[in-house]
């Protein structure tokens, strides 16, 4: 049975604020299952819009978010992470109306923060926050991901091992990891034992070059990718989470500093034919 496969809508959008529901429409029409959705304004999104949007493309969801200082569910201060708390409820409870089965991203820690102090402190506020939000993501019966990120990223999670041990302390079956090749490709000897040593603790999968450009483009050894994902038989999302594109705010905090698509459309036609065909399975 082959994996389905999506695709972030951040990848066409140049600002955060900007809305992603016409960009579903470019997601069918370049050949995928699904669309990614950013939750980064849960409070302020309409998700039945979004769902009617879905439904009208005959599009499924998969979502995914990012903590900042303002909602750091890792934070000394108890109030910040009552918030942070509060706004990982809203992204599940979102992700429910939209049908997703996971929520990913930085939801464990603000994206691209390093605080001061004992790294420690703040991954046992980190743990007990969880086992929190663990009973939120039971009640929407949506898994929560931990997406393993690079160094230059995040801090308390960098490889699958660290994620399995932090997995280990929630104890809930609807807290998982989120793994990105983009992010493997940096902090793991070889992606492919990564893969394996997550084996049913892996709850997404997002597929990146080592560039950032779209699947194919770069040196993923995809081979391999697909074979470490048989042999966990994982049957998740694949999700092609590339951002190629400098301009505005998006191109900027993810530091695309040059153009590495001039066709974004083509692109991600390609990138969805590549999936289906070396990555997917049948």
């Amino acid at each position: 049975m082959a994996r389905p496969i999506g695709i972030h809508l951040s990848y066409w959008q140049t600002n955060w604020s900007q809305d992603v529901a016409p960009f579903i429409q470019k997601a069918k029409q370049a050949g995928f299952d699904g669309a990614e959705f950013p939750l980064l304004s849960p409070f302020e999104i309409d998700f039945p819009f979004w769902r009617a949007a879905l439904d009208e493309h005959n599009m499924r969801a998969t979502c995914g978010t990012g903590l900042n200082p303002q909602v750091d569910i890792t934070s000394p201060d108890r109030d910040i992470r009552a918030a942070g708390i509060r706004y990982l409820e809203a992204c599940l409870n979102g992700a429910a109306v939209l049908g997703s089965p996971v929520l990913g991203g930085l939801t464990y820690a603000p994206w691209g923060y390093f605080p001061q102090g004992d790294p420690s402190v703040y991954r046992c506020n980190c743990i007990e926050s969880l086992k929190q939000v663990a009973e939120i993501a039971e009640k929407n019966q949506v898994t929560l991901c931990l997406e393993v990120v690079n160094r230059f990223e995040g801090y308390l999670i960098n490889t699958v091992q660290q994620g399995l041990e932090l997995l280990q302390e929630v104890n809930s079956p609807f807290i998982r990891l989120h793994l990105d090749t983009f992010h493997l490709n940096i902090e793991e000897d070889q992606i492919a034992p990564a893969i394996r040593l997550a084996a049913n603790q892996l709850g997404h999968f997002h597929c990146c070059e080592n560039n950032r450009k779209r699947p194919g483009l770069g040196h993923i050894p995809w081979p391999e990718v697909r074979q470490a994902l048989d042999s966990i038989q994982y049957q998740g999302w694949l999700v092609v989470e590339s951002f190629v594109n400098p301009a505005g705010e998006v191109g900027r905090d993810l530091f695309i500093w040059r153009t590495l698509s001039d066709v974004l459309d083509e692109d991600a036609t390609n990138a969805a034919e590549f999936l289906r065909k070396e990555v997917a399975g049948v």
